[in-house]
């Protein structure tokens, strides 16, 4: 499977993956799950699907209501303030899963399930999640261009960063946009213009979204380049070898990042000096660690594409393990109050719950 996501990637011909993976939300009450032809939403209390009532009676509330075998979904949705959900889909061909020009970003109501608003201009697939900021929807698309939207759908800009489909999500520190592409570079935007203010090169491909903090963005690439860039115009500051590649957004707690990296069918995770980008300590997997890692105030949580779910407290030493008999993760897991939220693939559950100390929940597996 990571080969052949790998090679679909570094293709960047906009074509719709054969498999999708899950992208996940929450609002502290619910999970929004999208997840292939619909996105689900999960009551966090018990694991049970909303449901919305009709005239025929009560029914699941899903986006949308009926499954289209021509339509997936890919990334994690996004919530405004005013009870909208933001997510993009791809229409796709079933027999060569090419993605066409009419794949469209939705707007639909968090309690109703009914359409707000889409945009149907840009072409391609749409990967990666929307980063919303206030009044202002920031939407990476598959024809290379980020988009900024009003709450109500009116596009205020679009900036061309890319001659190929944007991968991952944009992130901001209020006044830049940060958006990596996969032509090895990062870019940052005016936030309310649209217009660039600077660009930089790395080594290779960025998959993951950056982590900004304290005027800087951490970031890694497919060669395992992990770098620290100055977030007001772009500088290097360091950069760390690790071995692998890094497919993942880092992870802050403190003056530690946390990432995991593919090595082979292998993996290691690391933590690095936030300051230096000196590897503190690092452990072998013995499968690839693609999603990104969750910190907690008292651990810090990842899971490997095999199935297993690793916690170790902040100094490194083993807090508790789950393992599925089944399933691979390719989604970061999710805090959500006093939970632990993991989207496996290729799996008999969509979701699944872990309390912090490792012990499982609840289960989701959508009903017919």
């Amino acid at each position: 499977m990571l080969i052949a996501i790998l090679g679909l990637l570094l293709s960047a011909c906009g074509t719709a993956p054969a498999t999708n993976w899950p992208g996940m939300t929450t609002d502290g009450a619910n999970v929004y799950l999208a997840s292939g032809s619909h996105v689900y939403v999960v009551q966090l209390s018990d694991g049970r699907e909303i449901a919305t009532q009709t005239t025929e009676g009560p029914i699941p509330l899903r986006f949308p209501t009926k499954a289209d075998a021509s339509v997936s979904f890919f990334a994690a949705p996004a919530l405004t303030a005013d009870g909208q959900v933001i997510v993009g889909n791809a229409v796709h061909s079933s027999s060569l899963m090419v993605a066409k020009s009419n794949s469209l970003l939705y707007s639909f109501d968090q309690t109703a399930g009914n359409v707000r608003w889409s945009f149907g201009e840009a072409k391609g697939t749409w990967m990666a999640s929307a980063l919303v900021n206030g009044d202002t929807i920031y939407a990476p698309a598959g024809d290379g261009k980020l988009y900024a939207f009003d709450l109500k759908g009116q596009k205020r800009w679009e900036s061309a960063v890319s001659e190929h489909a944007l991968w991952s999500a944009p992130v901001t520190d209020g006044k830049q946009v940060f958006i990596a592409t996969l032509e090895h570079e990062i870019i940052a935007l005016d936030a309310q213009t649209g217009a660039q203010k600077w660009k930089t090169d790395l080594d290779n491909a960025v998959l993951g979204a950056p982590a900004v903090a304290g005027g800087t963005l951490y970031v890694g690439t497919l060669s395992g380049n992990l770098y620290a860039l100055d977030s007001a115009g772009g500088k290097q500051k360091w950069v760390a070898a690790l071995q692998g590649s890094i497919w993942g957004t880092p992870a802050i707690s403190g003056e530690t990042l946390y990432i995991g990296t593919a090595v082979a069918k292998a993996g290691k995770f690391y933590a690095v000096n936030i300051t230096n980008g000196k590897p503190i300590q690092s452990r072998d997997e013995a499968s690839a660690i693609i999603a990104s890692p969750l910190v907690l105030p008292d651990q810090v949580v990842y899971a490997t594409e095999a199935g297993h779910i690793k916690s170790l407290n902040l100094d490194g030493t083993p807090k508790w393990q789950a393992d599925l008999e089944k399933g691979q993760f390719y989604t970061a897991p999710s805090l959500a109050g006093d939970l632990i939220l993991f989207a496996p693939m290729q799996s008999e559950f969509l979701l699944l719950a872990y309390d912090q100390n490792g012990a499982q929940k609840w289960t989701f597996v959508p009903g017919k």
